[in-house]
């Protein structure tokens, strides 16, 4: 987490700061992102950059979490009458709200896009923590809401849901980049392109892989 003297400065001196360290890890990644650089588009001294970050990890962390602010706008029309959604229909927008904030702010989109690709790197598992504790209280809010709409089993383990809940968006995302578009992928293009997976997703949270039997009419209802 930034240092106060990050949150004192005025806010134009942070913005330019933040918009600096989009620009650099937008175009290099978080591995190859150098804090000289980040501090010269800035315009503030290096030393000036400890003061107000403890290193490199410390800042993009705050990004993420400014993208994470960010993209609250993109949610909230959907948010503001969540029980005008069915469980599974609001899971849908909340993902294709996220998209098209990563959409129309490529920069963010291509961040999160790396962060994806990469992530068994300990920045993506400290981020990923991060995400786990953010996102039970959450989810667990919207599993209450349905089961008390009688969408969802009140029988099941919410706690394992959450859990699952939470891995099979990364791994929806791996499945997405690493099979069906290694080495093809448009930046532009991607966050539309994902959505199919995100639905594939979503119906295996909703239907499962078992067989849906049809039923066989009898001689009476015939």
């Amino acid at each position: 987490m930034p240092k106060d003297t990050f949150f004192n400065l005025p806010e134009e001196k942070r913005l330019l700061i933040e918009s600096a360290a989009t620009d650099e890890f937008g175009e290099y990644g978080f591995d190859n992102a150098s804090i000289n650089r980040i501090v010269a588009a800035a315009g503030i001294a290096k030393g000036s950059f400890y003061q107000y970050f403890e290193d490199k990890v410390d800042l993009f962390k705050h990004m993420i979490t400014k993208f994470g602010e960010q993209k609250l706008v993109y949610l909230s029309p959907v948010m503001q009458n969540p029980f005008e959604h069915d469980f599974f229909t609001l899971l849908e927008e909340l993902y294709r709200s996220g998209l098209a904030f990563a959409r129309d702010n490529p920069k963010a989109g291509k961040i999160g896009f790396e962060i994806f690709k990469n992530q068994t790197t300990p920045v993506f598992e400290e981020i990923y923590q991060d995400t786990r504790r953010q996102a039970g209280p959450f989810f667990e809010s919207l599993l209450d809401q349905a089961i008390s709409r009688g969408e969802v089993d009140p029988g099941i383990d919410k706690g394992f849901i959450i859990h699952l809940l939470i891995h099979l968006q990364a791994a929806s995302f791996d499945y997405y980049f690493q099979t069906l578009k290694a080495g093809d992928v448009d930046l532009i293009g991607w966050t539309d392109d994902v959505m199919p997976t995100v639905n594939l997703m979503i119906n295996f949270i909703k239907n499962g892989i078992q067989l849906q039997k049809q039923g066989v009419l009898t001689n009476d209802q015939s």
